[in-house]
């Protein structure tokens, strides 16, 4: 299947949307569950399709020249991630929101249509158009509906900040293309090496401070945890569990096809961010009082914890990195969309007023223990294995301080998640505001819980180990991504 597809199909529903709004507004339903199945199995169909390698130029020119979009195996690793997240996010926005609200549903599906662009584009230029669509699109879900001020200042800052970091991508594309004259990413791997050292380290310093800046990767982290936990449910599981894994993704392609081998020490670069991200997410998160607040400054330690995994430039190293990258997806989408559960029920966000919530909602309470132990990496539950990966392939490239933090990393956690547990498991008589049944947000949750068991059994199976081994080895080969674009 052609990779255009995975662009076009949602793209079509954001312009198809408005147009069914006027002429036949009851068909806008039908119209906006139907396309979110079809956009989520093209997505599929192209990851499967790309799994060799494939790739198309548009415009009638050559890739130097043309639109190149490139479908291989780390992008069809995300394109898979973002094909289970956009779904469920759907699912959940139609029950809180309903379907009648068709502008929020025109930016959903821009999102994803720019998201599939972000993953799929084989150059430079377009990378950044798709980034913009993106960050537009997410500025205006965290802000829906505009009449929480809380939401419509944390946009306001993901917007500066979001600005400042296109601004920094921007400068680096543009000094890549005066120093090569080229923005094809395959033709840039083989002249980049070429320029001088000091304009080569200009040209990362501004690309990957974009890339951090929208990551929300320490220092540039402040937009992230104001974002994640002021938006509404279903948006904050989508910011955190997806739409943050498309900066990563960005590192992963950058970094190993265009800089590692070209002796500007990128890689430790990235481990010293992604360990201070590490550090400082978790014990942010751990002074929390607010459950939502806590989950989101987790999402800056996670980030880290992925960051580290690329920056050890090695195929174990990025092989863990997009393991933890489906184990953090899972598990806080899932915690997300129980906490704006529990959160309407106790009509309060504060982790001390939320006392007795298990005798109200015992199955929410018992899916959020699961979920949280698996992202904090407790044995034998997935995070376990994606960070025992991460610890191997840190160990192999010689680090200890990252080491260090990943471990620590991992007791903080367990340690702040417990204290959540033991308000939710602690007696109390007060009623709970809201009883009303959430049978769409419980089937999610419970789908990103099982997918989190498969998660900690897959790697247990030693064809699953090679097949994670081969993407990582694939990754690592700026060869093969050459002879994908140019067979």
């Amino acid at each position: 299947m052609s990779p255009v597809w995975a662009i076009l199909a949602p793209l079509c529903a954001g312009f198809l949307l408005p147009l069914l709004s006027i002429f036949r507004k009851k068909a806008v339903p039908a119209f906006t569950v139907s396309i979110g199945a079809v956009s989520s199995l093209v997505s599929l169909f192209v990851a499967m399709s790309g799994w060799s390698g494939l790739s198309i130029t548009l415009g009638g020119w050559g890739p130097e020249l043309g639109i190149s979009l490139v479908v291989d195996r780390i992008s069809g690793a995300f394109l898979t991630l973002g094909a289970i997240g956009f779904p469920l996010s759907l699912a959940v926005s139609t029950e809180h929101f309903g379907l009648s609200p068709w502008r929020f549903y025109v930016i959903f599906f821009l999102s994803w249509a720019s998201v599939n662009g972000i993953l799929l584009t084989g150059d430079l230029f377009n990378l950044f158009v798709f980034f913009e669509i993106f960050s537009v699109a997410a500025y205006l879900m965290v802000s829906y509906p505009p009449r929480f001020w809380r939401a419509v200042e944390a946009s306001l800052k993901y917007l500066i900040l979001g600005t400042v970091g296109a601004l920094f991508l921007l400068l680096g594309i543009a000094y890549s293309f005066m120093a090569t004259g080229q923005l094809n990413m395959a033709a840039l791997s083989l002249l980049l090496p070429s320029v001088p050292s000091a304009t080569l380290t200009v040209i990362a310093g501004c690309i990957f401070t974009g890339l951090f800046v929208k990551s929300g990767t320490v220092p540039t982290h402040f937009w992230l945890p104001d974002a994640h936990s002021s938006a509404q449910t279903s948006v904050s599981a989508l910011l955190s569990g997806v739409l943050v894994k498309v900066s990563l993704y960005g590192m992963i392609r950058l970094s190993y096809l265009l800089f590692m081998d070209a002796g500007i020490g990128i890689m430790p670069v990235m481990m010293a961010f992604g360990t201070l991200s590490v550090i400082l997410g978790h014990l942010m998160a751990f002074q929390q009082e607010d459950v939502k607040r806590l989950l989101a400054y987790s999402t800056v330690a996670q980030v880290g914890t992925i960051l580290v995994g690329i920056g050890c430039g090695s195929a174990l190293g990025m092989s863990a990195a997009i393991l933890h990258s489906f184990v953090h997806m899972a598990s806080k989408m899932g915690l997300f969309l129980v906490a704006g559960v529990l959160v309407e029920d106790r009509g309060t966000r504060k982790i001390t007023e939320m006392r007795g919530l298990f005798f109200h909602r015992p199955l929410f309470v018992l899916l959020f223990c699961f979920l949280a132990a698996s992202l904090a990496g407790i044995p034998p539950f997935s995070g376990f294995f994606s960070k025992w990966y991460l610890l191997r392939a840190i160990s192999g490239a010689g680090y200890v301080v990252p080491s260090v933090a990943l471990v620590g990393g991992t007791v903080v956690s367990a340690a702040y998640y417990l204290r959540i547990a033991r308000a939710f498991f602690s007696f109390s008589d007060e009623a709970p505001v809201h009883r009303r049944p959430h049978p769409v947000t419980f089937r999610a949750v419970l789908f990103l819980s099982i997918l989190c068991l498969a998660l900690a059994v897959i790697p247990l199976i030693p064809w699953f180990r090679d097949f994670l081994g081969d993407i990582g080895i694939y990754g690592m080969s700026g060869d093969l991504y050459r002879n994908v674009v140019s067979p």
